[in-house]
Protein backbone atom coordinates (compact mmCIF):
# COMPACT_ATOMS: atom_id res chain seq x y z
CA UNK A 1 0.00 0.00 0.00
CA UNK A 2 1.25 3.34 -1.49
CA UNK A 3 -1.08 5.60 -0.91
CA UNK A 4 -0.44 9.17 0.42
CA UNK A 5 3.73 7.65 1.25
CA UNK A 6 6.34 10.21 0.31
CA UNK A 7 10.24 9.49 -0.35
CA UNK A 8 12.75 11.92 -0.11
CA UNK A 9 15.77 12.46 -2.51
CA UNK A 10 19.27 14.62 -1.89
CA UNK A 11 20.56 15.71 -4.66
CA UNK A 12 24.53 17.34 -4.21
CA UNK A 13 25.69 18.79 -7.43
CA UNK A 14 28.25 20.81 -8.38
CA UNK A 15 27.03 23.83 -7.30
CA UNK A 16 24.45 22.94 -5.04
CA UNK A 17 22.10 20.85 -2.79
CA UNK A 18 18.53 20.08 -3.43
CA UNK A 19 16.10 18.27 -0.87
CA UNK A 20 13.24 17.10 -2.62
CA UNK A 21 9.90 15.27 -1.88
CA UNK A 22 8.00 13.16 -3.80
CA UNK A 23 4.99 11.10 -3.98
CA UNK A 24 6.02 7.54 -3.94
CA UNK A 25 2.94 6.57 -6.05
CA UNK A 26 2.75 8.67 -8.86
CA UNK A 27 6.29 10.36 -8.81
CA UNK A 28 4.90 14.12 -8.42
CA UNK A 29 6.99 16.62 -6.70
CA UNK A 30 5.56 17.68 -3.22
CA UNK A 31 8.24 20.38 -2.61
CA UNK A 32 11.56 21.28 -3.03
CA UNK A 33 14.32 23.45 -1.51
CA UNK A 34 17.74 24.22 -3.22
CA UNK A 35 21.13 25.86 -1.87
CA UNK A 36 24.46 27.14 -3.29
CA UNK A 37 27.95 26.81 -2.37
CA UNK A 38 31.14 27.79 -4.22
CA UNK A 39 33.95 26.03 -5.09
CA UNK A 40 37.35 26.85 -4.17
CA UNK A 41 40.14 27.65 -7.13
CA UNK A 42 43.69 27.56 -5.24
CA UNK A 43 45.48 27.70 -8.71
CA UNK A 44 43.09 28.14 -12.04
CA UNK A 45 43.17 24.37 -13.06
CA UNK A 46 42.28 23.39 -9.36
CA UNK A 47 39.00 22.78 -8.40
CA UNK A 48 38.18 21.75 -4.66
CA UNK A 49 34.99 21.84 -2.11
CA UNK A 50 34.43 22.30 1.31
CA UNK A 51 32.45 18.97 2.21
CA UNK A 52 31.03 20.63 5.25
CA UNK A 53 29.14 22.59 2.49
CA UNK A 54 27.78 19.15 1.01
CA UNK A 55 26.39 18.49 4.51
CA UNK A 56 25.48 22.07 5.89
CA UNK A 57 23.32 22.78 3.02
CA UNK A 58 21.61 19.03 3.10
CA UNK A 59 20.64 19.82 6.57
CA UNK A 60 19.18 23.64 5.77
CA UNK A 61 17.71 22.24 2.64
CA UNK A 62 16.33 19.45 4.42
CA UNK A 63 15.15 21.24 7.13
CA UNK A 64 12.67 23.99 4.53
CA UNK A 65 11.25 21.05 3.17
CA UNK A 66 10.25 19.46 6.08
CA UNK A 67 8.71 22.71 7.46
CA UNK A 68 6.50 23.23 3.84
CA UNK A 69 5.48 20.00 4.54
CA UNK A 70 5.30 19.69 8.60
CA UNK A 71 1.77 17.90 8.38
CA UNK A 72 3.24 15.43 6.22
CA UNK A 73 6.36 14.51 7.88
CA UNK A 74 5.29 11.43 8.88
CA UNK A 75 4.57 9.60 5.71
CA UNK A 76 7.76 9.91 4.67
CA UNK A 77 8.94 6.71 3.79
CA UNK A 78 12.56 6.59 2.85
CA UNK A 79 15.26 8.99 1.89
CA UNK A 80 18.20 8.44 -0.86
CA UNK A 81 20.87 10.12 -2.10
CA UNK A 82 22.37 11.13 -5.61
CA UNK A 83 25.48 12.96 -6.32
CA UNK A 84 27.69 15.07 -8.96
CA UNK A 85 30.26 11.95 -9.33
CA UNK A 86 34.24 11.40 -9.45
CA UNK A 87 34.58 14.24 -6.68
CA UNK A 88 36.48 12.77 -3.41
CA UNK A 89 37.46 13.74 -0.33
CA UNK A 90 39.42 11.91 2.65
CA UNK A 91 37.98 11.39 5.83
CA UNK A 92 39.01 9.67 9.51
CA UNK A 93 37.45 7.62 11.84
CA UNK A 94 34.79 9.59 12.54
CA UNK A 95 34.17 10.57 8.95
CA UNK A 96 35.78 14.50 9.21
CA UNK A 97 37.02 16.09 6.23
CA UNK A 98 41.02 15.80 6.44
CA UNK A 99 41.49 18.57 3.23
CA UNK A 100 39.54 20.07 0.78
CA UNK A 101 37.58 17.68 -1.47
CA UNK A 102 38.81 17.53 -5.14
CA UNK A 103 36.20 18.01 -7.48
CA UNK A 104 35.39 16.10 -10.94
CA UNK A 105 36.29 19.34 -12.72
CA UNK A 106 39.89 19.75 -11.42
CA UNK A 107 42.81 18.61 -13.59
CA UNK A 108 45.62 18.75 -11.38
CA UNK A 109 46.11 15.35 -11.81
CA UNK A 110 47.97 14.62 -14.99
CA UNK A 111 50.96 13.98 -13.80
CA UNK A 112 49.46 10.63 -11.80
CA UNK A 113 47.82 9.91 -15.15
CA UNK A 114 50.42 9.59 -16.94
CA UNK A 115 51.84 7.86 -14.12
CA UNK A 116 49.14 5.19 -14.39
CA UNK A 117 49.50 5.08 -18.10
CA UNK A 118 53.50 3.97 -17.91
CA UNK A 119 52.54 1.49 -14.63
CA UNK A 120 49.46 -0.04 -15.42
CA UNK A 121 48.54 1.06 -19.29
CA UNK A 122 45.18 2.42 -20.82
CA UNK A 123 44.41 -0.68 -22.49
CA UNK A 124 44.31 -2.93 -18.23
CA UNK A 125 42.29 -0.08 -16.74
CA UNK A 126 39.83 0.24 -19.46
CA UNK A 127 38.76 -3.31 -19.53
CA UNK A 128 38.53 -3.19 -15.54
CA UNK A 129 36.64 -0.50 -15.13
CA UNK A 130 35.55 0.78 -18.68
CA UNK A 131 37.07 4.15 -17.88
CA UNK A 132 40.10 5.70 -20.29
CA UNK A 133 42.82 7.30 -17.92
CA UNK A 134 41.84 10.53 -16.87
CA UNK A 135 41.81 13.43 -14.50
CA UNK A 136 38.17 13.01 -14.46
CA UNK A 137 37.96 10.54 -11.99
CA UNK A 138 38.61 9.67 -8.65
CA UNK A 139 41.98 7.38 -8.52
CA UNK A 140 44.57 9.62 -10.09
CA UNK A 141 42.92 12.47 -7.33
CA UNK A 142 43.50 9.72 -4.85
CA UNK A 143 47.34 9.69 -6.02
CA UNK A 144 47.62 13.03 -5.78
CA UNK A 145 46.87 12.60 -2.11
CA UNK A 146 49.45 10.00 -1.96
CA UNK A 147 52.54 11.93 -3.56
CA UNK A 148 51.66 16.06 -2.51
CA UNK A 149 50.16 15.01 0.78
CA UNK A 150 51.62 12.02 2.34
CA UNK A 151 50.53 12.17 5.53
CA UNK A 152 46.84 12.87 4.83
CA UNK A 153 47.03 9.86 2.41
CA UNK A 154 48.33 8.26 5.64
CA UNK A 155 45.71 9.78 8.13
CA UNK A 156 42.93 9.20 6.04
CA UNK A 157 40.41 6.15 7.15
CA UNK A 158 38.23 6.47 3.83
CA UNK A 159 38.43 8.36 0.79
CA UNK A 160 34.72 9.21 0.35
CA UNK A 161 32.37 10.25 -2.73
CA UNK A 162 29.89 13.24 -1.99
CA UNK A 163 27.31 10.59 -2.23
CA UNK A 164 29.23 8.63 0.65
CA UNK A 165 30.35 11.29 2.88
CA UNK A 166 26.44 12.26 3.30
CA UNK A 167 25.28 8.59 3.88
CA UNK A 168 27.82 8.54 6.56
CA UNK A 169 27.16 11.98 8.18
CA UNK A 170 22.88 10.54 8.13
CA UNK A 171 23.74 6.70 9.45
CA UNK A 172 27.13 6.49 10.31
CA UNK A 173 28.18 3.60 8.05
CA UNK A 174 30.78 4.28 5.19
CA UNK A 175 29.20 2.99 2.29
CA UNK A 176 28.96 3.62 -1.43
CA UNK A 177 26.99 2.06 -3.89
CA UNK A 178 28.09 0.86 -7.44
CA UNK A 179 27.12 3.07 -9.90
CA UNK A 180 29.51 5.87 -7.75
CA UNK A 181 32.33 3.31 -7.50
CA UNK A 182 32.38 2.96 -11.19
CA UNK A 183 33.91 6.19 -11.73
CA UNK A 184 37.12 6.23 -9.26
CA UNK A 185 38.57 4.19 -12.26
CA UNK A 186 38.94 1.75 -9.07
CA UNK A 187 36.23 -0.58 -9.52
CA UNK A 188 35.06 -3.64 -11.85
CA UNK A 189 32.29 -2.77 -13.68
CA UNK A 190 32.09 -6.50 -14.53
CA UNK A 191 32.45 -8.25 -10.78
CA UNK A 192 30.54 -5.33 -8.54
CA UNK A 193 33.79 -5.09 -6.97
CA UNK A 194 37.01 -2.68 -5.85
CA UNK A 195 39.48 -3.78 -8.23
CA UNK A 196 42.32 -5.98 -6.67
CA UNK A 197 44.30 -6.14 -9.69
CA UNK A 198 44.24 -1.72 -10.11
CA UNK A 199 44.60 -1.16 -6.14
CA UNK A 200 47.73 -3.26 -5.91
CA UNK A 201 49.23 -1.73 -8.66
CA UNK A 202 48.52 1.47 -7.52
CA UNK A 203 49.21 0.98 -4.13
CA UNK A 204 45.65 2.12 -2.92
CA UNK A 205 44.85 -0.19 0.27
CA UNK A 206 41.16 -1.30 -0.19
CA UNK A 207 40.43 -0.64 3.44
CA UNK A 208 40.68 3.08 2.37
CA UNK A 209 37.81 2.71 0.00
CA UNK A 210 34.00 2.23 1.42
CA UNK A 211 31.90 -0.65 1.31
CA UNK A 212 29.93 -1.32 -2.50
CA UNK A 213 26.41 -1.97 -2.23
CA UNK A 214 23.86 -2.32 -4.82
CA UNK A 215 21.78 1.17 -5.70
CA UNK A 216 18.40 0.54 -3.58
CA UNK A 217 19.82 -1.35 -1.19
CA UNK A 218 18.67 -0.11 2.68
CA UNK A 219 21.70 0.90 4.67
CA UNK A 220 20.63 1.73 8.46
CA UNK A 221 18.15 4.76 9.64
CA UNK A 222 19.06 8.29 10.37
CA UNK A 223 20.97 8.83 13.83
CA UNK A 224 19.70 10.85 16.55
CA UNK A 225 21.99 13.59 15.84
CA UNK A 226 21.35 13.91 11.90
CA UNK A 227 17.31 13.49 12.48
CA UNK A 228 17.91 17.02 14.41
CA UNK A 229 20.34 18.31 11.84
CA UNK A 230 18.07 18.15 8.97
CA UNK A 231 14.52 17.65 10.42
CA UNK A 232 13.85 14.44 9.20
CA UNK A 233 12.05 11.49 11.23
CA UNK A 234 14.19 9.84 13.35
CA UNK A 235 13.18 6.41 12.40
CA UNK A 236 13.21 7.10 8.73
CA UNK A 237 14.96 4.29 6.26
CA UNK A 238 18.60 5.72 4.49
CA UNK A 239 19.22 3.65 1.41
CA UNK A 240 22.27 3.45 -1.12
CA UNK A 241 21.37 5.95 -3.71
CA UNK A 242 23.20 6.79 -6.85
CA UNK A 243 25.49 8.97 -8.85
CA UNK A 244 23.35 11.57 -11.00
CA UNK A 245 23.54 10.55 -14.48
CA UNK A 246 22.34 7.04 -13.38
CA UNK A 247 19.92 7.99 -11.55
CA UNK A 248 18.71 10.48 -14.10
CA UNK A 249 18.23 8.04 -16.24
CA UNK A 250 15.89 5.86 -13.44
CA UNK A 251 14.34 9.31 -13.50
CA UNK A 252 13.00 9.33 -17.07
CA UNK A 253 12.36 5.65 -16.88
CA UNK A 254 15.43 4.08 -18.96
CA UNK A 255 15.25 0.76 -16.95
CA UNK A 256 14.96 -1.87 -20.11
CA UNK A 257 17.05 -2.06 -23.07
CA UNK A 258 15.97 0.42 -25.98
CA UNK A 259 15.52 3.45 -23.71
CA UNK A 260 18.16 6.32 -24.43
CA UNK A 261 18.45 9.54 -21.84
CA UNK A 262 19.84 12.60 -22.55
CA UNK A 263 20.46 15.08 -20.11
CA UNK A 264 20.92 18.40 -22.18
CA UNK A 265 22.06 21.33 -19.73
CA UNK A 266 25.23 22.89 -19.45
CA UNK A 267 26.27 19.82 -21.72
CA UNK A 268 25.02 16.96 -22.46
CA UNK A 269 25.00 13.58 -21.06
CA UNK A 270 23.89 10.12 -22.76
CA UNK A 271 23.12 7.23 -21.36
CA UNK A 272 21.87 4.02 -23.02
CA UNK A 273 20.61 0.81 -20.47
CA UNK A 274 22.69 -2.33 -20.54
CA UNK A 275 21.72 -6.03 -19.25
CA UNK A 276 25.46 -6.52 -19.68
CA UNK A 277 28.84 -4.44 -19.73
CA UNK A 278 29.64 -3.60 -23.02
CA UNK A 279 33.09 -2.09 -23.92
CA UNK A 280 33.66 0.70 -27.08
CA UNK A 281 37.48 -1.03 -28.25
CA UNK A 282 37.92 2.66 -29.58
CA UNK A 283 37.28 4.00 -26.37
CA UNK A 284 34.80 6.83 -27.58
CA UNK A 285 32.21 5.51 -24.74
CA UNK A 286 32.44 4.82 -21.51
CA UNK A 287 30.84 1.85 -19.57
CA UNK A 288 29.85 2.20 -15.81
CA UNK A 289 27.42 0.52 -13.93
CA UNK A 290 23.89 1.28 -13.19
CA UNK A 291 21.77 2.21 -10.62
CA UNK A 292 19.73 0.07 -11.56
CA UNK A 293 21.64 -3.03 -9.24
CA UNK A 294 23.72 -5.29 -11.90
CA UNK A 295 22.73 -3.21 -15.00
CA UNK A 296 25.07 -1.05 -16.76
CA UNK A 297 25.22 1.85 -19.24
CA UNK A 298 26.79 2.99 -21.88
CA UNK A 299 27.44 6.42 -21.20
CA UNK A 300 28.66 9.91 -23.79
CA UNK A 301 29.75 12.90 -22.70
CA UNK A 302 29.36 15.94 -24.80
CA UNK A 303 30.67 18.90 -22.92
CA UNK A 304 29.12 21.96 -24.45
CA UNK A 305 25.38 22.17 -25.48
CA UNK A 306 23.17 24.17 -23.47
CA UNK A 307 26.04 26.35 -22.26
CA UNK A 308 26.61 28.02 -25.52
CA UNK A 309 23.16 28.81 -25.84
CA UNK A 310 23.77 31.19 -22.90
CA UNK A 311 26.98 31.97 -24.18
CA UNK A 312 25.27 33.07 -27.07
CA UNK A 313 22.48 35.00 -24.86
CA UNK A 314 25.16 36.45 -22.88
CA UNK A 315 27.17 38.25 -25.35
CA UNK A 316 24.88 38.61 -28.08
CA UNK A 317 21.16 39.05 -26.44
CA UNK A 318 21.35 42.22 -24.65
CA UNK A 319 17.89 43.04 -26.33
CA UNK A 320 15.99 39.22 -25.01
CA UNK A 321 17.49 40.10 -21.46
CA UNK A 322 15.98 43.66 -21.50
CA UNK A 323 13.06 42.86 -22.83
CA UNK A 324 12.58 39.82 -20.50
CA UNK A 325 13.38 41.56 -17.65
CA UNK A 326 10.66 44.45 -18.59
CA UNK A 327 8.03 41.74 -19.34
CA UNK A 328 9.51 39.30 -16.11
CA UNK A 329 10.17 36.37 -18.60
CA UNK A 330 12.39 34.48 -19.71
CA UNK A 331 15.28 35.75 -22.12
CA UNK A 332 15.59 32.18 -23.79
CA UNK A 333 11.71 32.08 -24.73
CA UNK A 334 12.62 35.33 -27.50
CA UNK A 335 15.23 32.99 -28.43
CA UNK A 336 13.52 29.86 -28.95
CA UNK A 337 10.80 31.90 -31.17
CA UNK A 338 13.23 33.67 -33.35
CA UNK A 339 14.73 29.95 -33.66
CA UNK A 340 11.33 28.67 -35.03
CA UNK A 341 11.62 31.49 -37.50
CA UNK A 342 14.57 29.81 -39.51
CA UNK A 343 13.88 27.22 -41.39
CA UNK A 344 15.44 23.37 -41.01
CA UNK A 345 19.27 23.29 -41.76
CA UNK A 346 19.55 27.19 -40.56
CA UNK A 347 19.95 28.74 -44.30
CA UNK A 348 23.30 26.84 -44.69
CA UNK A 349 24.92 27.59 -41.02
CA UNK A 350 27.06 24.96 -39.12
CA UNK A 351 28.35 25.01 -35.33
CA UNK A 352 30.70 22.83 -34.34
CA UNK A 353 30.43 23.17 -30.76
CA UNK A 354 33.48 22.19 -29.41
CA UNK A 355 33.76 25.43 -26.93
CA UNK A 356 35.88 23.85 -24.10
CA UNK A 357 37.21 20.81 -26.33
CA UNK A 358 35.27 17.95 -27.49
CA UNK A 359 34.06 15.18 -24.94
CA UNK A 360 32.51 12.01 -26.80
CA UNK A 361 33.42 10.73 -29.54
CA UNK A 362 36.92 12.65 -30.25
CA UNK A 363 37.86 13.08 -26.54
CA UNK A 364 39.72 16.15 -27.97
CA UNK A 365 40.75 18.65 -25.56
CA UNK A 366 42.55 21.06 -27.86
CA UNK A 367 39.44 21.53 -30.02
CA UNK A 368 37.17 24.72 -30.71
CA UNK A 369 34.17 26.02 -31.52
CA UNK A 370 33.07 27.07 -34.97
CA UNK A 371 30.28 28.53 -37.15
CA UNK A 372 30.59 27.81 -40.74
CA UNK A 373 28.62 29.52 -43.98
CA UNK A 374 27.63 32.83 -43.06
CA UNK A 375 26.86 34.89 -45.71
CA UNK A 376 25.40 38.96 -45.27
CA UNK A 377 21.90 37.83 -45.55
CA UNK A 378 22.14 35.59 -42.83
CA UNK A 379 20.07 36.44 -39.61
CA UNK A 380 20.36 35.76 -35.63
CA UNK A 381 17.57 33.55 -35.72
CA UNK A 382 19.61 31.73 -38.30
CA UNK A 383 22.26 30.97 -35.69
CA UNK A 384 20.38 30.10 -32.84
CA UNK A 385 19.04 27.54 -34.64
CA UNK A 386 22.52 26.44 -35.63
CA UNK A 387 23.83 26.06 -32.40
CA UNK A 388 20.64 24.04 -31.44
CA UNK A 389 21.22 21.83 -34.49
CA UNK A 390 24.85 21.50 -34.24
CA UNK A 391 24.89 20.27 -30.52
CA UNK A 392 21.66 17.62 -31.90
CA UNK A 393 24.41 16.57 -34.68
CA UNK A 394 26.81 15.52 -31.46
CA UNK A 395 23.71 13.90 -30.24
CA UNK A 396 22.91 11.68 -32.99
CA UNK A 397 27.12 11.18 -33.82
CA UNK A 398 27.46 8.84 -30.22
CA UNK A 399 23.75 7.27 -30.95
CA UNK A 400 25.45 5.97 -34.35
CA UNK A 401 28.18 4.83 -32.18
CA UNK A 402 26.11 2.95 -29.78
CA UNK A 403 24.30 1.57 -32.84
CA UNK A 404 27.03 0.22 -33.91
CA UNK A 405 28.34 -1.70 -30.83
CA UNK A 406 25.45 -3.06 -30.82
CA UNK A 407 22.89 -0.99 -28.74
CA UNK A 408 19.17 -1.42 -29.15
CA UNK A 409 17.32 2.28 -29.36
CA UNK A 410 14.01 3.05 -29.59
CA UNK A 411 13.39 6.31 -28.24
CA UNK A 412 14.84 9.24 -27.08
CA UNK A 413 14.18 10.66 -23.45
CA UNK A 414 15.05 14.01 -22.72
CA UNK A 415 15.54 16.26 -19.23
CA UNK A 416 17.30 18.65 -18.11
CA UNK A 417 16.98 22.52 -19.12
CA UNK A 418 17.25 23.20 -22.71
CA UNK A 419 14.34 20.96 -23.32
CA UNK A 420 11.91 23.46 -22.40
CA UNK A 421 12.29 24.92 -25.74
CA UNK A 422 10.03 23.22 -28.19
CA UNK A 423 11.95 23.83 -31.51
CA UNK A 424 15.34 22.16 -30.03
CA UNK A 425 13.54 19.01 -28.49
CA UNK A 426 11.77 18.53 -32.12
CA UNK A 427 15.22 19.51 -34.10
CA UNK A 428 16.76 16.48 -31.83
CA UNK A 429 13.96 14.38 -33.30
CA UNK A 430 14.48 15.29 -36.96
CA UNK A 431 18.46 14.89 -36.49
CA UNK A 432 18.36 11.19 -34.73
CA UNK A 433 15.19 9.97 -36.38
CA UNK A 434 13.74 9.05 -32.91
CA UNK A 435 10.46 9.28 -31.47
CA UNK A 436 11.82 12.16 -28.32
CA UNK A 437 9.88 12.62 -24.67
CA UNK A 438 10.13 15.36 -22.73
CA UNK A 439 10.60 14.53 -19.20
CA UNK A 440 7.29 15.87 -16.98
CA UNK A 441 9.82 16.06 -14.45
CA UNK A 442 12.39 18.42 -15.08
CA UNK A 443 14.82 17.43 -11.66
CA UNK A 444 14.69 13.92 -13.32
CA UNK A 445 18.01 12.90 -11.26
CA UNK A 446 16.15 14.05 -7.93
CA UNK A 447 13.13 11.51 -9.08
CA UNK A 448 15.72 8.70 -9.63
CA UNK A 449 16.95 8.92 -6.71
CA UNK A 450 13.45 9.60 -4.64
CA UNK A 451 12.57 6.05 -6.99
CA UNK A 452 15.70 4.45 -5.45
CA UNK A 453 14.41 4.93 -1.97
CA UNK A 454 10.97 3.69 -2.42
CA UNK A 455 12.24 0.50 -3.26
CA UNK A 456 14.91 0.60 -0.95
CA UNK A 457 11.39 1.62 1.33
CA UNK A 458 10.17 -1.22 0.74
CA UNK A 459 7.22 0.33 -1.58
CA UNK A 460 8.30 -1.55 -4.88
CA UNK A 461 9.58 -4.68 -5.41
CA UNK A 462 12.14 -2.86 -8.07
CA UNK A 463 14.12 -0.17 -9.47
CA UNK A 464 12.19 -0.93 -12.80
CA UNK A 465 8.39 -1.64 -11.43
CA UNK A 466 9.13 1.71 -9.58
CA UNK A 467 10.47 3.60 -12.67
CA UNK A 468 7.82 2.55 -14.74
CA UNK A 469 4.83 4.25 -11.71
CA UNK A 470 7.05 6.89 -10.97
CA UNK A 471 7.53 8.42 -14.03
CA UNK A 472 5.56 10.33 -16.39
CA UNK A 473 5.89 12.60 -19.93
CA UNK A 474 4.65 16.19 -20.86
CA UNK A 475 5.06 16.03 -24.40
CA UNK A 476 6.45 13.60 -27.50
CA UNK A 477 8.02 14.84 -30.46
CA UNK A 478 8.34 12.31 -34.30
CA UNK A 479 10.80 12.84 -36.58
CA UNK A 480 10.15 15.05 -39.81
CA UNK A 481 10.68 12.63 -42.55
CA UNK A 482 10.90 15.30 -44.92
CA UNK A 483 13.49 17.21 -43.23
CA UNK A 484 15.74 14.00 -42.91
CA UNK A 485 17.84 14.05 -46.06
CA UNK A 486 19.07 17.40 -45.51
CA UNK A 487 19.81 16.74 -42.01
CA UNK A 488 21.55 13.53 -43.13
CA UNK A 489 23.67 15.45 -45.41
CA UNK A 490 23.98 18.40 -43.19
CA UNK A 491 25.72 16.15 -40.23
CA UNK A 492 28.23 14.34 -43.48
CA UNK A 493 29.01 18.22 -43.97
CA UNK A 494 29.51 19.06 -40.23
CA UNK A 495 31.77 15.42 -39.64
CA UNK A 496 33.91 16.41 -42.46
CA UNK A 497 34.45 19.41 -41.34
CA UNK A 498 35.78 18.74 -38.18
CA UNK A 499 38.06 16.20 -39.35
CA UNK A 500 39.07 18.61 -41.97
CA UNK A 501 40.12 21.25 -39.48
CA UNK A 502 41.81 18.78 -36.65
CA UNK A 503 43.83 17.26 -39.93
CA UNK A 504 45.23 20.61 -40.82
CA UNK A 505 45.84 20.74 -37.18
CA UNK A 506 44.03 24.36 -36.94
CA UNK A 507 42.80 23.54 -33.32
CA UNK A 508 46.46 22.69 -32.07
CA UNK A 509 48.01 25.48 -33.84
CA UNK A 510 45.01 28.50 -32.49
CA UNK A 511 45.58 26.66 -28.95
CA UNK A 512 49.49 28.04 -29.35
CA UNK A 513 48.53 31.47 -30.20
CA UNK A 514 45.89 31.27 -27.27
CA UNK A 515 48.79 30.42 -24.61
Amino acid sequence: MIDSQLVVAIDIGTSGTRTAVFDAKTGSLVTQAHQEYSSIFPRPAWVEQDAEDWWRTTCSTAQMAMKQISEQVKAITAVSITNQRETIVPVDQKGQPLYNAIVWQDRRTTPQCKSIQNQVGADVVFNETGLPIDPYFSAPKILWFRKEKPKIFQDAHKFLLVHDFILHRLTGEFATDYSNASRTMLFSVERFEWSRLLCNQLKIPQEKLPTPYPSATPIGQLTKAAAKATGLPLDVPVVIGGGDQQCGAIGVGVVKAGRIKATIGTGTFILAYENQPRFDSKRRLLCSCHAVPKKWVVEASIFTSGIIYRWFRDQFGEEEKQLAQFLNTDAYEFMNAQAQQSPPGARGILVLPHFVGAGAPYWNPEARGVIIGLALGHSRADIIRAIMEGTSFEVRRNLDIMRELGISIKELRLTGGATRSKVWNQIQADVTKLRVQRSQIEEATALGAAILAAVGGGLYSSVSDAAEKMTAFSEHYSPTKEHGNLYDELFSIQTESYQALEKAKVFSRLGILNQ
